[in-house]
C-alpha cells in the first residue's frame, strides 16, 4: 500500500493542478465580501472562522506537501508557501475594498493548522522525506 501512495505522489502534473485550484479558492475565500450571517457557531470553543482557518491551511500544506513530494526540502516548502499565501491574504484584507479585517488570531490558525499538517505529514511519511 506504501508503495502505491510514493509512486502516485510521483504524478506531480495532477497535483500541481490540484495546488492551483486550491489556492485559487482560498483566494476568493479569502478576498469576497462577507456575506450576512445570522447564526456563528463554534467548535470546542473557537470561532467559526478560526476552524475553518485552521483547516483549510491543514489541507494546503497537505496540497503542497504532494505537490512537491519529488523536491529536495519539501516539508519546509509546503510550510513556508502555505504560510506566505496566509499572510499575503491577510494583508490584502487591510486595503478597504475587500470589507475585510485584518486579524492576528487568523494568522496564528493558519500557523497552528500548518504547523499540525507538517506533524502528520512526517509521522506518515517519516522514511521517505528528510
Amino acid at each position: 500500500m506504501r508503495q502505491l501512495i510514493h509512486r502516485w505522489l510521483q504524478v506531480d502534473l495532477f497535483f500541481k493542478i490540484v495546488a492551483i485550484l486550491a489556492t485559487l479558492e482560498v483566494i476568493y475565500l479569502s478576498l469576497k465580501p462577507p456575506g450576512p450571517v445570522t447564526e456563528y457557531w463554534t467548535f470546542l470553543y473557537f470561532r467559526q472562522d478560526i476552524v475553518l482557518h485552521f483547516v483549510c491551511y491543514f489541507s494546503l500544506t497537505a496540497i503542497y506537501f504532494a505537490t512537491f513530494f519529488t523536491h529536495s526540502q519539501v516539508l519546509k516548502k509546503a510550510f513556508l508557501i502555505s504560510l506566505f499565501v496566509g499572510f499575503i491574504l491577510e494583508c490584502f484584507q487591510l486595503i478597504p475594498y475587500f470589507e475585510r479585517t485584518f486579524d492576528l488570531t487568523d494568522l496564528i490558525a493558519n500557523l497552528m493548522g500548518s504547523s499540525l499538517g507538517i506533524l502528520i505529514i512526517r509521522f506518515f511519511f517519516s522514511d521517505s522525506v528528510k
